[in-house]
């Protein structure tokens, strides 16, 4: 085996996952990329600030706040004042962006679907728990 070689099937399947997404996305004309349809996800799952969303999805801060900018100018989500501190603003997911998550769930899930084709549940599973560890390994 190759030293390279694992870095190059998890480099080659993140890729094609993301151009999978980013074009199932594309068919259901929601007007969203893959990366602003992952904050709707982590958002429809809980309100967040853009550090944490920066920290979720490991992006500059520089790259959340322009997500953030298209989100919000699209009404897909929405900024208020953190009841505890002031300076810090809390990012919501909008009625409208929960309608285009509802929109796009079938053509996103078909990237996944797709990627898992001929795995079973188990395998599923171990994979998840490689690719955590892997995941984990690397933030250190």
């Amino acid at each position: 085996m190759k030293i390279f070689e694992t870095g190059e099937l998890l480099g080659k399947s993140s890729r094609l996952l993301t151009n999978s997404l980013s074009k199932n996305l594309l068919e259901s004309k929601t007007g969203i990329t893959s990366e602003q349809w992952i904050i709707l996800q982590i958002l429809v799952k809980g309100s967040k600030n853009q550090k944490e969303l920066s920290e979720i999805t490991l992006k500059t801060k520089a790259t959340i706040n322009s997500l953030v900018s298209y989100l919000l100018k699209s009404e897909l989500i929405t900024k208020t004042k953190s009841n505890i501190d002031n300076r810090n603003t809390i990012l919501s997911i909008s009625k409208k962006g929960i309608n285009v998550i509802k929109q796009t769930e079938k053509n996103a899930s078909q990237s996944i679907k797709q990627a898992t084709n001929n795995f079973s549940k188990k395998e599923i599973k171990e994979l998840n728990k490689y690719l955590s560890r892997i995941i984990t390994n690397l933030i250190k």
